[in-house]
């Protein structure tokens, strides 16, 4: 299994834009090929910051997520954001 998380730190007056953006494109990647699970969280001390978690059953399927126009626009809601995304792959064994 493949996970990767993204941390979004946003404004604090694009909040509901970013929530609503992570829902809708979660709610598509959740129907892809490979896809485990997609979860999203906001964090408890900094309403300004979310989580979006993704699991994959394999590099293969993440590799195919990352050409489509849904990875795309996760990155594209950056022009929300105070700050680039952090995004971290971990696989397991």
């Amino acid at each position: 299994m493949v996970v990767v998380t993204f941390k979004l730190k946003g404004k604090p007056e694009t909040r509901l834009e970013i929530s609503q953006s992570l829902q809708g494109i979660a709610d598509k990647v959740k129907k892809l090929e490979g896809c485990v699970d997609t979860r999203i969280y906001q964090d408890t001390d900094d309403e300004n910051i979310f989580f979006m978690i993704e699991e994959w059953q394999q590099q293969r399927h993440l590799d195919d997520h990352m050409k489509t126009s849904l990875f795309r626009a996760l990155l594209g809601i950056k022009g929300l954001l105070v700050k680039e995304p952090e995004i971290k792959f971990m696989a397991e064994n």
